[in-house]
């Protein structure tokens, strides 16, 4: 998946924490810059959030003629991609109910991020700029994090290793695995013909991590189930990507599912075959509103509202937030029609397992499908386990379209 920074790479998540820990000492840090939501944004961002009203922020005017907050987003792509981006851009809606705060988008910006970064900061006035997806270009947008240290920067996705990072730069990884393994196990319970296709963009390590929990999850409802995977690349279009899933549902697949950035087009080949889906990134019942079973979502919405409104009241704010369904980072789409009351009750059960931390998606014995144990039994990776980053096999009962 081309958009997101842990997408790109594995990463040694122990040296990550070092890092930040260098950086940062306890890894939750007061930083003040000068801009201001002010009090009644302060009220009103703790009000939603659940948390005691925030105090008179000391952030002064983000640019001249302007008392408001800047906050930029940097979209690597399209924000009505009914995709990644798309989640993010949710989230910044989100963002606009704060008072005393101005919001500035820039699309498709993926190849020149740390030069509109620097238009966001500079003539924009932004004091916080939050990016979707670095990616190759992280290494200049921290240089800007550095060359501005009165500007916050927040990433989604894990960072690299590094023995320093900019004091003014925070991270957001949220663990969709778990979301895909409730989607799954969904999936488990709908599929009749026992055989599940799903559209993958390439056999990185943290795809297939959501590759592999969606598959126990099936298998979890039904052993018998099998899952049909099909890698496209990660420059595939959305035609290459319509093409794929065509194939899977001629294979003999009564449901859809995907692990990339737009997942769209799996949806609709589904729809129109007239067989189940599972949606993914933002909510796609309005292309399979008969045929999707559920989805796994980001949900930025919190994570975000909470940094700006520390961030803008001077408080200390967390540097590395990592998270699944315990932390509000992941969601599921609320179930289609398709979705009997056995499912709900099995899904809904797990995914309250999995959000107080009584279960993990990957717990020992777990083979993968050549036969070899690569989890063993009463063992449990859970979401930053630095394993799940390195992770190089395809779980019992998946197969590579093609192979």
């Amino acid at each position: 998946m081309k958009t997101l920074i842990h997408n790109r790479r594995a990463h040694n998540r122990r040296d990550v924490l070092r890092a930040f820990g260098g950086a940062f000492g306890a890894g939750a840090m007061l930083l003040t810059a000068p801009q201001a939501l002010g009090q009644a944004a302060g009220q009103a961002a703790a009000s939603a959030l659940g948390s005691p009203a925030l105090g008179p922020s000391p952030l002064g005017p983000s640019a001249a003629g302007s008392s408001d907050l800047g906050v930029g987003v940097l979209y690597c792509g399209d924000r009505t991609d009914f995709g990644f981006n798309q989640a993010h851009a949710e989230a910044a809606r989100a963002l606009t109910v704060l008072p005393g705060l101005r919001l500035e988008e820039r699309e498709h910006a993926a190849g020149t991020l740390a030069a509109t970064a620097e238009e966001l900061v500079g003539p924009q006035g932004c004091r916080i700029v939050i990016v979707t997806a670095a990616g190759d270009a992280l290494p200049g947008l921290l240089a800007q994090a550095d060359a501005h240290r009165d500007t916050v920067f927040l990433f989604s996705g894990a960072p690299l290793d590094r023995d320093r990072l900019p004091i003014n730069t925070g991270f957001f990884e949220g663990y969709l695995d778990e979301a895909q393994h409730i989607s799954g196990l969904v999936a488990g319970y709908a599929s009749r013909a026992k055989t599940i296709g799903l559209v993958a963009s390439h056999p990185a390590p943290d795809v297939l991590r959501c590759v592999n929990a969606f598959a126990l999850g099936a298998r979890r409802a039904d052993s018998a189930t099998a899952l049909r995977v099909a890698f496209v690349g990660e420059a595939a279009t959305p035609r290459q990507v319509a093409e794929a899933a065509r194939a899977l549902a001629d294979g003999g697949a009564d449901v859809l599912a995907a692990q990339l950035d737009g997942a769209r087009p799996v949806c609709e080949v589904a729809e129109a075959h007239g067989i189940l889906c599972c949606g993914l990134h933002t909510d796609l019942s309005a292309f399979a509103p008969q045929g999707l079973l559920t989805g796994a979502e980001w949900a930025w919405e919190k994570a975000y509202a909470e940094a700006v409104a520390l961030i803008a009241a001077g408080k200390p704010w967390k540097h590395l937030r990592q998270g699944g369904f315990d932390q509000g980072f992941v969601r599921n789409t609320p179930y289609g029609p398709a979705v009997g009351v056995e499912a709900r009750a099995h899904a809904d059960a797990a995914r309250m397992q999995l959000a107080n931390g009584n279960a993990a998606v990957f717990r020992g014995p777990i083979q993968d499908n050549t036969g070899r144990t690569v989890v063993a039994k009463g063992k449990a990776l859970r979401g930053g386990d630095a394993e799940l980053g390195r992770m190089v096999w395809l779980a019992d009962g998946v197969t590579e379209v093609g192979r």
